[in-house]
């Protein structure tokens, strides 16, 4: 039988101290085996393609690796087969480099607050070891800072939310203890871009006045400004420059740049866009302009209910000036009265105006207010509220004469503010004080001359009786008054004159009366009491029962008087004549002088007109 054997390598032969850029030759000796011997090279367990390699004979294979390069470093395997089998050495390759760059680290601007990273890549025999270091201004280096800045493992160094002290010069070293290393500095800038902040996002001004829109700027010096307003920069508009200024306020953190407009109109209102530009960009921010002023005057003010007491405003809202309008004020007054105000919160734009007197004129207007102030008002508007009832009753109530079957009552109107309208007349109640039934009215009528008295006539003889008095307008009657008594005489009832307005002129009024034949004996004289409108009565007493003319003189031209006329005798004083109103005829170019009383005076000419006033019969004459 033929023995057979299998290849047997003797251990590689490695040489020492190898450096890159040399040569290196590996060789593979079978020191045994049967032929044929076929030969395999592998580095790190994976067969070789690349390389010389040669069979030098059939025993030896050599690999030769020219120039040597980093990345024939690893272990290398050199396998022989043979039929039988195979055979394997192995044994490591080492080379050494000094270190050199595969990223070199280059200049790098990093934004305030942002993030970046500085590459260092070196690669050597044994391996290289990166290192950053920050140059200071002695150009001396020292250790970097672990705030914010981390250095990996491959050699980068990150930077986060950097800050302008970061910036300067950054040294990147690279060593492996072969040769002096690698050093490179780089220039880390932390800039700034401008950052533009709103200090407010609308400006409201009011119109006609002075606006300032400012912006905060950040960022690197020098930085440029601008202000922008329709895509136009603002010193280009025509007509607004003459009334813009610019300014600009540094401080620690920032800078104030201003825009502002004096005597603002309306087509300033709109969006302004501040702009801050350095080298390393710029930004924008738009601030918006409103102009407001006082609010219109409401229009379409008018008056939707009028009542006596209480009236009913409404108008449209107006123009608010670009400020919401707060409320509304309503100022009413008379004259004279007073002045008011009511106040209307927005929205109401209706008031009901309370508390008004009756019949009375009352002028008003509406304005509206806003966070400027109060605006304009509307037209001055008047009303006049309805008529009510007196709400007073008369005054000084007296009785002036008392007879047998008369009484003369005189008395006060209510005050003119409680009339409520113009007053129609009065109501004169009277009863018996010891009736139970209830009052009997008589009407007086005002004329024209105001004249405030009544004669209750037939009555009877030594009887008590109440009386009141009230007020009455074309709406209804007042109050009455507080009850008078009275009571009457118990003499026999004297005969009552009839009185004639017989002559007038500008200073005198002639006058003549008459009784009933059969009752002039009882009359021992009279007396005729007259007065000018309004004033105090006087009394001119007539002795003689005889007379029956007589002439008012030294009286006022042009000018009412009222006359009466009462007899008197042992039996007290008569019921009076009817009252007489009389206008004095104006005065005369040439005076003639008053006729004398006597019994044949003349007659009344056809130009003068005499007013008789009948109290108890509530009618008036007039005579030619």
């Amino acid at each position: 039988m033929l023995i057979q054997y299998l290849p047997k390598l003797n251990p590689l032969s490695m040489p020492k101290s190898l450096t890159i850029h040399s040569r290196a030759k590996l060789l593979c000796v079978a020191s045994s085996g049967d032929q044929p011997i076929d030969f395999q090279w592998l580095k790190d367990g994976i067969i070789l393609s690349s390389g010389q390699i040669e069979q030098l004979d059939e025993w030896t294979s050599s690999l030769t690796i020219n120039p040597l390069s980093l990345q024939h470093i690893g272990n290398y395997t050199c396998r022989a087969t043979n039929s039988i089998g195979s055979d394997h050495v192995s044994a490591p390759l080492f080379v050494t480099a000094a270190p050199q760059w595969v990223m070199e680290p280059s200049d790098l601007q990093i934004r305030k607050g942002g993030s970046a990273m500085l590459h260092c890549k070196a690669e050597g025999s044994p391996k290289v070891k990166i290192s950053w270091r920050k140059s200071l201004e002695s150009q001396d280096f020292s250790v970097l800072s672990s705030d914010n800045i981390h250095v990996f493992e491959n050699g980068s160094l990150l930077f986060s939310n950097a800050q302008k002290s970061k910036s300067g010069t950054y040294v990147c070293e690279a060593s492996n203890g072969i040769g002096s290393g690698l050093q490179k500095s780089v220039l880390l800038t932390v800039f700034e871009s401008p950052v533009v902040e709103r200090i407010v996002d609308h400006v409201t001004v009011e119109r006609g006045h002075a606006a300032h829109v400012s912006c905060l700027a950040k960022g690197d010096q020098p930085m440029s400004y601008e202000w922008v307003k329709n895509l136009k920069v603002l010193n280009d508009y025509p007509g607004v420059s003459d009334r813009l200024s610019f300014s600009e306020s540094p401080s620690q953190d920032n800078v104030q740049f201003t825009i502002s407009i004096i005597n603002t109109e309306i087509n300033d209102e709109g969006l302004y866009s501040c702009i801050a530009r350095n080298e390393f960009g710029s930004d924008q921010k738009d601030v918006r302009l409103m102009l407001v002023e006082r609010p219109h005057a409401p229009h379409s003010v008018e008056l939707v209910d009028i009542w006596s007491r209480s009236a009913r405003l409404k108008w449209l809202a107006p123009n608010n000036g670009n400020s919401p309008i707060l409320s509304y004020t309503v100022e009413y007054w008379s004259n004279p009265g007073g002045h008011w105000n009511v106040t209307v919160a927005n929205p109401s734009t209706s008031c009901i105006l309370r508390g008004l007197k009756p019949f009375t004129v009352y002028y008003f207007h509406v304005w509206a207010s806003n966070n400027v102030g109060n605006g304009d008002a509307s037209p001055q508007g008047q009303f006049s509220t309805a008529k009510e009832e007196p709400s007073a009753a008369p005054v000084d109530i007296k009785v002036d004469d008392i007879g047998s079957t008369f009484v003369r009552i005189s008395w006060k109107p209510p005050p003119q503010e409680d009339w409520n309208g113009d007053l129609s007349g009065f109501y004169v109640g009277y009863r018996q004080s010891s009736s139970s039934l209830p009052f009997t009215f008589n009407t007086a009528e005002v004329d024209e001359t105001n004249s405030y008295f009544y004669v209750l006539r037939g009555l009877r003889r030594s009887t008590r009786y109440s009386v009141n008095v009230r007020a009455f307008n074309e709406v209804g009657s007042g109050p009455p008054c507080e009850e008078i008594t009275f009571k009457t005489n118990n003499h026999e009832p004297l005969p009552q004159p009839i009185l004639l307005v017989q002559d007038i002129g500008s200073t005198y009024i002639q006058i003549n009366w008459s009784m009933l034949d059969e009752m002039k004996a009882t009359a021992s004289g009279y007396i005729i009491h007259y007065r000018k409108s309004g004033s105090k009565w006087h009394e001119i007493s007539i002795p003689d029962a005889h007379q029956n003319v007589y002439t008012l003189t030294n009286l006022d031209s042009g000018v009412p008087y009222q006359v009466y006329i009462t007899s008197h005798g042992h039996a007290g004083v008569s019921e009076p004549s009817e009252i007489a109103t009389v206008r004095t005829s104006p005065e005369a170019i040439f005076q003639a002088p008053a006729p004398t009383s006597q019994a044949h005076a003349p007659m009344v000419d056809d130009v003068t007109q005499i007013f008789i006033f009948c109290c108890s019969c509530s009618s008036s004459y007039s005579y030619k």
